[in-house]
């Protein structure tokens, strides 16, 4: 019975998406999207968030934007896991993570990627240092490998931590930096993604573009907020607390593309009588073409 539900959901979910794809997009544009999807621990009851419930409809989002690879944030929940790794797998075929996985009983960093394109493991980090609840995963960044239309690129995914003061958050840009630099190569750009829990506009967010020396650009559409407690239903109503933590920065190494554009993406559909936002973030979409 198990299966044939599976099997049933599966097949509804393809037919959807082949109903919905109707998105006109230049073919030559690689398109990256990073979310935090809040999948904490269903032993997190208290919260009402319903990982499992919202890892069913996700993927269908992602497949009707026709987007190459996905970098997650916050997804810790085994369960949500296997359910987003069997809606995506038709699709996205490679994956890498989640990042820090390691027997214990702390979480691991809830980093993980998806890919339609080949994809390949290069390096990973866990952040030596952490305050209060952040210090129950082990949050750093993961970065991987692979290439579209016969360019090579790297991608770090990573979610930093929420809380530390100024020298705290460079720490870990720091650390990402490191890495980052470790494994650059001529002619081989790197996006560096994630919630970096550093809002625009403020001196953290100057350092994450100086500590990289990476390119940041301005989102397209009305949505300007990555963290948004005046829209998303899935945070406290809060008209004041808005801002954008969520962000693809480009490091080109030499490489200059033909056109980058970013946007915000708000995922939703009705997972319950009161929301409708399927995460308490938003996600950021990057459309580059290199040729």
């Amino acid at each position: 019975m198990q299966f044939l539900k599976a099997f049933i959901a599966t097949l509804l979910l393809t037919v959807a998406v082949a109903a919905k794809a109707q998105i006109s997009i230049d073919t030559n544009e690689l398109r990256i999207v990073t979310y935090n999807v809040k999948m904490l621990p269903r032993i997190l009851a208290h919260l009402k968030h319903h990982p499992v419930k919202r890892a069913r409809l996700i993927p269908a989002k992602l497949i009707e934007d026709s987007v190459h690879i996905v970098c997650f944030q916050e997804a810790f929940d085994g369960k949500s896991i296997r359910e987003l790794k069997r809606l995506l797998k038709p699709h996205f075929p490679y994956t890498v993570g989640p990042a820090n996985k390691r027997p214990g009983f702390k979480l691991s960093s809830g980093v993980i990627i998806f890919s339609k394109l080949p994809l390949s493991f290069v390096s990973e980090i866990d952040f030596i240092d952490c305050e209060k609840e952040d210090c129950a995963a082990r949050k750093g960044a993961l970065l991987v490998a692979s290439s579209w239309q016969g360019q090579p690129f790297q991608i770090m995914g990573t979610h930093a931590e929420a809380g530390g003061d100024l020298k705290f958050k460079c720490g870990q840009l720091c650390e990402m930096r490191d890495m980052v630099q470790q494994y650059k190569k001529d002619s081989v750009p790197q996006f560096l993604l994630g919630d970096f829990n550093m809002k625009k506009g403020m001196p953290v967010y100057d350092s994450l573009i100086s500590i990289f020396g990476a390119e940041d650009g301005p989102l397209t559409g009305e949505l300007q907020y990555t963290s948004d407690a005046k829209l998303n239903d899935m945070r406290r109503y809060n008209p004041d607390k808005r801002g954008q933590v969520d962000y693809i920065l480009y490091k080109g190494n030499g490489i200059v593309p033909r056109r980058i554009e970013r946007e915000v993406k708000r995922y939703q559909q009705n997972w319950d009588s009161k929301h409708k936002d399927l995460s308490d973030h938003f996600g950021v979409l990057m459309k580059v073409s290199f040729h």
